[in-house]
């Protein structure tokens, strides 16, 4: 039963991204990916090539809805990778967690910290994959800055209505 509502969760955030975040441009700057949620949200104790499938897939999605080519699904499969070491080192208590990763069940401090290094990590890599260069390496810190904070508001917003 838990997976169906994951399934609904996830059609529906990957639908908003695709339909009105992908649109939405801050003076050029900030581009929301709120899909991240998804990642972020996962459950600690999914095996850890299971996250990585769904982060694959997410991003696969996200590709084909936007027309890149395998940006976001090389992003989303590294962040899947590199999620469950970072949650090793950011929670103090892990073994005590047994659903999905909010800030109710690790904490906000330690949601908060999660959700600014995946998001940062995930947008500069977006980021860089679409340039393929770092000629202009200051336009990527300044997008990845401008469309973390704009992200990591939603993402907040979004588990404060949780």
């Amino acid at each position: 039963m838990e997976w169906i509502k994951f399934v609904l969760k996830s059609i529906i955030i990957i639908l908003l991204q695709v339909t009105l975040f992908d649109r939405l441009q801050i003076q050029g700057w900030g581009y929301p990916m709120v899909y991240i949620i998804l990642l972020l949200n996962l459950p600690i104790q999914l095996p850890r090539w299971v996250e990585i499938l769904i982060g694959a897939t997410v991003g696969v999605v996200i590709d084909v809805c936007n027309n890149s080519i395998g940006v976001h699904m090389a992003t989303c499969t590294a962040i899947s990778f590199v999620r469950p070491i970072l949650l090793k080192h950011a929670i103090i208590d892990v073994e005590r967690i047994k659903g999905e990763i909010n800030s109710r069940s690790i904490g906000r401090a330690e949601y908060i910290k999660c959700a600014v290094i995946l998001t940062l990590a995930h947008h500069f890599m977006v980021f860089t994959l679409e340039a393929w260069s770092l000629q202009n390496w200051w336009l990527l810190i300044l997008q990845t800055i401008f469309s973390s904070i704009i992200t990591l508001i939603i993402v907040l917003g979004y588990d404060m209505l949780k």
